[in-house]
């Protein structure tokens, strides 16, 4: 991909403060390889590398465990995600795929000039690339609860990952079964599309890119918990960097591949930025996690809102 360069010279280039202790040989050797620069795995690869080289191995009793549960939070975020899941089933229930007659009624030119030139993409191997890279992306926070500071409460840190990756999981779906947008391949002419991955019931599930939103929920919510575990550590840069374009390139990859339109990704990466850094942040104990009256006023929007 053209814009691998880009990502990769921004995350690939740590401070001179940052210790690489034990994995800098291997970083050194993936840096000379290529590999990092020439496959749209690379920023994956360093958060990889990052977290087994730089995470601390003795936990530092000067930053006490900055998260708690509670019935109440837990209650509610987990109903929300069932009523979410629950009336985007009600409406896929009534849901209609496309005729080959309404197919043959499609005009590109009807869409948006930001979104139209994703009707002329069409790569089944980038959109491997893309379910591979999300995949990878889904369990790297599941590293969390086995790094010194997670280790003190891991049950606290999954449940908090398992709650995130629910609510934004029924979030995404109550979306794209409300809005039900055609994808890109629908529009497009090329001969390996067929009237049958056209006529599909996934192919109006375009609005918002759930591969996108499962990237950016999971990716923003490993480089939020891990500044809030370790936050004297000099490696956040680099793993905020990493998990930033390694969830980019997700979304890059969804639109080259004629899966998306780039408004679908853009939504998706907001979508699951916030619930990314909303859920951790609804945990935070007051005065270790941040602004108090914030996180309240997280509180009473999370209530009003849903």
């Amino acid at each position: 991909m053209p814009c691998n360069g880009l990502f990769i010279s921004f995350v690939c280039q740590p401070k001179a403060s940052i210790r690489m202790s034990h994995g800098s040989g291997l970083f050194s050797r993936l840096r000379s390889s290529g590999l990092l620069a020439r496959s749209p795995f690379g920023p994956l690869i360093l958060l990889v590398t990052c977290l087994t080289a730089v995470v601390p191995h003795h936990a530092q009793a000067d930053n006490p465990f900055p998260y708690d549960t509670d019935t109440g939070t837990e209650v509610g975020l987990l109903l929300t995600s069932a009523a979410a899941y629950g009336l985007g089933w009600w409406l896929d229930s009534d849901f209609r795929p496309l005729i080959s007659e309404e197919v043959d009624a499609l005009d590109p030119m009807s869409i948006n000039f930001l979104d139209r030139p994703a009707t002329e993409h069409w790569s089944p191997g980038q959109e491997r690339a893309s379910d591979i890279l999300v995949n990878g992306q889904l369990v790297l926070p599941l590293v969390l609860p086995f790094s010194s500071q997670g280790s003190q409460q891991p049950a606290k840190v999954t449940v908090m990952y398992l709650e995130t990756m629910a609510l934004n999981t029924g979030l995404t779906y109550l979306l794209k079964n409300t809005f039900n947008r055609s994808r890109p391949l629908v529009y497009n002419d090329h001969s390996d599309v067929s009237l049958d991955l056209k006529t599909s019931r996934t192919a109006r599930k375009s609005f918002p890119s759930g591969h996108t939103a499962n990237a950016f929920a999971s990716m923003v919510f490993l480089a939020g918990v891990y500044e809030q575990l370790n936050p004297d550590s000099s490696s956040t840069t680099v793993v905020w960097g990493a998990c930033l374009a390694s969830a980019t390139i997700t979304g890059v990859l969804r639109v080259t591949s004629g899966r998306h339109f780039t408004t679908d990704v853009l939504a998706g990466a907001a979508l699951g930025s916030l619930i990314g850094w909303m859920v951790p942040r609804m945990h935070e104990i007051d005065g270790l996690g941040g602004d108090s009256a914030a996180k309240q006023g997280i509180s009473l929007s999370y209530g009003f809102v849903f």
